[in-house]
């Protein structure tokens, strides 16, 4: 089964959406039409693809606004799914405790600004479609009338509520069977509560009548659009722990159970909508979306039977399903919605991935460090175990389980300390996706994001899986997938990508390892 949105239609009905190409050109003729125009103008025979750059013919393009936890970035797609340019700026986290992680919201809008003037401005004027992608569960509060952040973004690390949500413990079944989450830390309303709380500003806007309370995403809305307004996609506003999956809306009994006026939440909005225009640009802002759910749609349609993993500085584990399930540990969501109809998915969530190797460089410095992880990754043998509490563990467990550390009270050397690092990476990514097989009857694997780039890690996780393990030539999946969604679902642009397939080997030793893993794991505090 397919699954996901109806494709956009061709150009037969007029869609901006259909893309001038060789392929259409004999099968559509409307496109025959064109052709025949453009080549009376310029006198020539004209067969316009992504690398054709005629003097004076305008191609449509994509731009995509990435906002994520360590870089903001800009990319212009073309027509046809090609990468025409792109711009990225880094953007700092600051962590004030183990459990206190911030981000400044005037640094991260400059930084969405900056990467956007730096695209080359001829490109980004022919631009008919953007999409807005951010970093999910990360929170502020800022001024309704002028903009002004009033508190820092507290990141979706950020654990600062744990202590304070104890308290909703006993409501954790019906918190579940209304958002599909369980009560955690990491999401919008113990963070929400917290500002309330603790920052003075905060609580003086809310006196005035002029406090904004969103996620990140919406923060930027409010900066992006032409005419600022205060609204939220339905993959963003999941994350609050506030968003009733069943209604699309704000959950009313949720807000009074957190004490988070409604009023102040954003419009909810479906992730495919007419959000308005790109300020200073004039781009229709089409697709809104959180950056796991852009990232689903890496490789175009999602179908059941396919999990999709993107193993970026956290690793989240993502398929589709029919309708919500909220009887698990996993976590059950949004997959894409528009103003006429939607899908779920089910996922999990691993916190330390990258951020694991992070923390690994400031207690293991090691340069050039992605150079030597191929190598030690085919050819270390002896492999320590790495009980991975970076962040928290996240699903299945939803517990914090003290401080990262080793198993092993030998001396190691450095390629074994890192190749049990990404041994727990994928120990963790294999116990979600044993539950997501529970509920649904996985077949395969597609992976994505920066680390799956390793070969090693792929394989090692085909191998514990007993799937195949497909990577795309592009490994970029959140960008990626927002340019899909924007440009309007168009099939062409997966047909001649072959991916990198790792076929399942039988790996004793990495099995044992494994099985060692979860029993460590569940002892946890």
């Amino acid at each position: 089964m397919v699954f996901g949105l109806a494709p956009a239609v061709c150009c037969q009905t007029t869609n901006i959406n259909h893309t001038l190409s060789k392929q259409n050109f004999g099968s559509c003729g409307n496109c025959q039409l064109i052709y025949t125009l453009i080549n009376n103008i310029l006198g020539k025979q004209f067969s316009p693809t992504s690398q054709d750059k005629q003097p004076g013919i305008i191609m449509s393009s994509i731009l995509v606004i990435d906002q994520g936890t360590h870089a903001s970035r800009a990319m212009l797609f073309s027509g046809d799914g090609q990468v025409l340019a792109q711009a990225e700026q880094t953007i700092a986290l600051q962590r004030r405790s183990p459990e206190e992680i911030e981000q400044d919201p005037a640094e991260i809008l400059a930084s969405v600004q900056q990467v956007i003037q730096r695209l080359p401005q001829n490109l980004l004027r022919q631009a008919q479609h953007c999409c807005l992608t951010s970093q999910r569960s990360t929170v502020l509060a800022w001024h309704a009338q002028t903009g002004k952040a009033l508190s820092p973004a507290l990141s979706w690390q950020d654990r600062r509520s744990l202590h304070d949500l104890q308290q909703f413990h006993p409501l954790n079944s019906r918190i579940r069977a209304i958002t599909g989450l369980p009560l955690s830390p990491h999401y919008g309303a113990g963070k929400f509560r917290w500002l309330l709380q603790h920052c003075p500003p905060v609580q003086q806007a809310l006196e005035d009548g002029q406090l904004h309370l969103g996620m990140l995403v919406s923060y930027l809305l409010h900066h992006l659009l032409e005419q600022p307004r205060h609204l939220i996609d339905h993959s963003n506003a999941h994350r609050s722990l506030l968003f009733d999956l069943h209604r699309l809306d704000w959950s009313a009994e949720l807000c009074q159970l957190f004490a988070i006026p409604q009023h102040c939440l954003p419009e909810c909005l479906p992730m495919q909508y007419d959000y308005g225009q790109l300020k200073d640009y004039g781009i229709p802002i089409t697709t809104v979306c959180g950056d796991q759910s852009a990232a689903l749609f890496a490789q175009g349609p999602i179908s059941s039977g396919v999990a999709h993993i993107n193993i970026g500085t956290g690793a989240f584990i993502l398929a589709p399903c029919e309708a919500p399930i909220t009887e698990t540990d996993l976590l059950c969501g949004i997959a894409l919605s528009d103003q006429h109809q939607h899908g779920y998915l089910l996922e999990g969530t691993v916190n330390g991935a990258g951020a694991a190797l992070s923390w690994a460089q400031q207690q293991f410095p090691v340069e050039q460090l992605f150079q030597h992880l191929p190598g030690w990754l085919a050819n270390t043998d002896t492999v320590p175990l790495f009980v991975n509490t970076i962040g928290g563990l996240g699903s299945p467990w939803w517990k914090d389980g003290g401080p990262a550390h080793f198993t092993d009270d030998c001396p190691l050397s450095t390629p074994q300390r890192y190749v049990a690092i990404v041994e727990s990476v994928v120990f963790l990514l294999q116990h979600n996706l044993e539950q997501m097989q529970q509920q649904l009857d996985i077949q395969h694997i597609q992976v994505g994001g920066g680390l799956s780039k390793l070969d090693g890690l792929c394989q090692k996780l085909a191998d514990l899986s007993a799937l195949p393990v497909q990577r795309p030539r592009q490994t970029e999946a959140t960008a990626r997938g927002a340019a899909w969604l924007a440009a309007g679902r168009p099939q062409h642009w997966f047909s001649q990508a072959m991916p990198t397939t790792f076929t399942p080997h039988q790996q004793p030793g990495l099995q044992q390892r494994y099985r060692n893993f979860i029993d460590v794991i569940r002892d946890l505090p």
